[in-house]
Formats: C-alpha cells, sequence, structure tokens
C-alpha cells in the first residue's frame, strides 16, 4: 500500500515541481505582450488592413515584436558581460526557484543545437548497478551527478562519483529524460551499444564525451 502512495506523492510533486516554472514564464510573456499592446495599436493605425488569415494586425504585430524582442534577447545573452550577470542571477534567484535548472536542461536542448552546458547524459556504476544519470559539473578526478528518480525525472538525488566511475551517455537530454519517463525502457539497448562502441575503441584513445 505504501508503494503506490509514494508513487502518486512524488509524481504529484515532479509535476508540480515542471508546472511552476511553466507558468511563471507563461505569466511573463503574457504581461510583455499585453504592454506591447499599445505600441502595435498605434503602428496598426497606419496599416490599411486589419486582419491577416483571420488575425487582427494589432496582435500579430505583437507577436512580432515579441518574438524581436527574444531575438534581441538572445543575441544579449551571448556576450560574456550578459553571462557574467545571468550566472549570478542564477545562482543567488532563479536557483531558488523549483524545477528551474531543470526545465533548462530540458528546453536548452531541445531548442537549440549546442546542448546544455551543464547537464551531460551518463551513467554511474552502484553497487554493480549502472545508473542513469546526468553530470553536472566536474573537478579534475570527480563528476558531481544528479540521478533522477522515474517516472519523475525532475526529482531525484545528487552526489559526487569519481570519474572512473562515469560513462557518457550519446544520447541528448531530452531523450534520456524520456527513457527515464518510462522506466527505463531502452536503456539496456544503450548500454549494450555503449559497451560494444567500448569494446571497438583502441586502449588508450579517449572517449568523446
Amino acid at each position: 500500500m505504501k508503494k503506490p502512495i509514494n508513487f502518486v506523492k512524488t509524481t504529484i510533486v515532479g509535476g508540480i515541481l515542471v508546472l511552476i516554472p511553466v507558468v511563471v514564464t507563461i505569466f511573463v510573456l503574457s504581461k510583455v505582450f499585453n504592454l506591447l499592446q499599445g505600441v502595435s495599436a498605434v503602428i496598426a493605425r497606419r496599416i490599411p488592413l486589419s486582419k491577416i488569415g483571420g488575425v487582427g494586425i494589432s496582435t500579430l504585430i505583437s507577436i512580432i515584436l515579441l518574438l524581436f524582442i527574444c531575438f534581441l534577447a538572445g543575441i544579449l545573452v551571448r556576450t560574456r558581460s550578459v553571462q557574467t550577470i545571468i550566472g549570478w542571477f542564477e545562482d543567488h534567484v532563479l536557483v531558488y526557484i523549483p524545477g528551474y535548472a531543470y526545465l533548462k536542461a530540458v528546453s536548452t536542448n531541445a531548442l537549440t543545437s549546442e546542448g546544455t552546458t551543464n547537464w551531460k547524459p551518463a551513467t554511474v556504476f552502484i553497487d554493480d548497478n549502472e545508473i542513469i544519470c546526468f553530470v553536472i559539473d566536474e573537478s579534475e578526478d570527480y563528476c558531481t551527478v544528479f540521478m533522477p528518480s522515474a517516472p519523475t525525472p525532475s526529482s531525484g538525488t545528487v552526489g559526487a562519483r569519481h570519474k572512473s566511475n562515469v560513462r557518457y551517455l550519446s544520447l541528448t537530454v531530452r531523450e534520456t529524460i524520456l527513457l527515464i519517463k518510462q522506466f527505463g525502457k531502452g536503456a539496456a539497448k544503450e548500454i549494450q551499444r555503449l559497451n560494444a562502441m567500448e569494446k571497438k575503441t583502441p586502449a588508450g584513445e579517449d572517449r568523446a564525451q
């Protein structure tokens, strides 16, 4: 009886952790969109059209302005000074928003081809078991790993493991999270493929991470 209750509880908590940052993002974007409506209305008066494809011209202008602002923000984020400010803000403010790091990892991996800066899918050896995890940080000899719970990968356990016990997977963050949500379905095939690749790798040659 206890296991079903724990399953329901952890699933609900995992859902809440994902929904909170999503709701915050939607709330902020909606506020910005509403602010842009005033500017859009002024521009729309100068355009001899009221609708395009059934959508009001003012609404379309607001959407275009919002996308343009997001584009400019994306360019600014690439600068070193802005990255330093964002890093400080994340470490001192956003870190307290439940699920922020998880949502950032998933969304960055899904929306860009660059993957995530910190999250790297991997496995660690614990008591002769190979546990799926994410490498969050590294030192010279150790890795900080986040071991997600199934089927709610937004919660889990944090630990530090020696690099000799860590093996990197050739999966994206999104693929790994989907695997965890499916209670590990496909993990055995991925581990077997990884073992086959390592056998083909010449001794002493570093594996691509």
